[in-house]
């Protein structure tokens, strides 16, 4: 959304930014759309057909506006997010750099006390402005500038991933 936006910020008009997900509920998925500053977010089921969506297009005053907030905002700040974290530059970063499978707790990360890992870590922490914090208490530890994997693997988990009904 940040490059539609981008690519269209020198045009006459703002270009209405419509998300249709059958993720409605997933907070992870509802904090990145709200900090794009989507204009809609569906449910894939309330909008059925192509007639449907030209309608929101065409009269958006017949619809609700924006994004629902995450239901546990708690979780925000077990994560580490706080008002200036970038959690969109984060799932670039991971994705870009293809770190993705490193985050994964139930596969086995090559290296995984290296110094390539601590440097990952600090540079997907950079690139998102996470903070660190004990991830059951959410207080930031005394000795610890960087976070921990756990933390940034159920980060990973909560922005990027959807939950199959099997987990």
């Amino acid at each position: 959304m940040r490059r539609i936006r981008a690519a269209t910020a020198d045009g006459p008009t703002r270009p209405t930014v419509v998300v249709v997900t059958g993720h409605y509920l997933h907070d992870g998925l509802r904090h990145r759309m709200a900090d794009a500053d989507a204009d809609f977010f569906f449910l894939r089921s309330d909008l059925r057909s192509p007639a449907d969506l030209v309608d929101v297009v065409l009269h958006p005053e017949r619809y609700r506006r924006g994004v629902a907030p995450v239901a546990d905002t708690e979780a925000l700040r077990t994560l580490g997010l706080d008002r200036g974290a970038d959690v969109e530059g984060f799932v670039a970063f991971v994705e870009g750099e293809g770190l993705g499978p490193g985050l994964d707790p139930t596969a086995p990360r090559p290296d995984p006390r290296s110094r390539r890992w601590l440097r990952n870590r600090q540079a997907m922490a950079e690139a998102g402005d996470i903070q660190p914090v004990n991830i059951t208490t959410g207080d930031r530890p005394l000795d610890q500038d960087v976070p921990s994997i756990r933390q940034l693997s159920r980060l990973w988990a909560w922005a990027a991933r959807v939950r199959r009904p099997d987990d």
